[in-house]
């Protein structure tokens, strides 16, 4: 079964759920101001580009991220949405489970825990500095997401140390709602 053959609100949920994993995860600590905010975004977008570049390994991933992106008019909705990413996150993994391969649900559910760690360290990772380090802010994330696609495991999940707390449990909620009958 390919993307475009599920109905449109089971399609909604499936594209949306990455997004809405990212500003979950954006949310569970709002730092004062909006350069966190800022970076975070731009992470999240940055993570689904180079994901929907993925099309021969992850073909599924790659067809739901370039609809994400194409979707980019609806990312208001899902932002004031995200708070549900959890319980939107356990439907989708069940929704998929039934309907595709056991290989594009596993990448799914990497990607969507990629692109919520890489929003949960884009600002403790790069806040620190005031000017851009060559090559541009996100340059360094791009290639560590690029080097890491599908390489986090349930461990990983905890131990970055520019993560918060708040965005550990945020982490962590996630992982649970995705981990499905695994």
């Amino acid at each position: 079964m390919k993307l475009s053959d599920f109905n449109t609100d089971d399609f909604e949920l499936i594209v949306s759920l990455p997004f809405k994993a990212g500003v979950f995860v954006s949310h569970a600590e709002d730092e004062d101001g909006e350069v966190d905010d800022e970076r975070e975004m731009d992470a999240l977008e940055s993570c689904m580009k180079v994901f929907a570049g993925s099309k021969q390994d992850k073909p599924f991933v790659a067809d739901v991220m370039r609809q994400v992106l194409v979707m980019k008019d609806k990312w208001p909705i899902w932002s004031a949405q995200s708070f549900n990413a959890p319980e939107d996150a356990e439907r989708t993994v069940a929704l998929l489970e039934a309907s595709i391969n056991e290989k594009s649900v596993k990448n799914y559910r990497a990607a969507v825990m990629e692109i919520a760690t890489a929003v949960a360290q884009a600002y403790g990772e790069f806040g620190e500095f005031e000017d851009e380090p060559s090559g541009g802010l996100f340059s360094g994330l791009m290639n560590k997401i690029s080097d890491g696609l599908s390489k986090l495991s349930s461990d990983d999940a905890n131990h970055p140390m520019n993560i918060s707390a708040a965005e550990d449990s945020a982490l962590e909620a996630l992982r649970l709602a995705l981990a499905g009958s695994q």
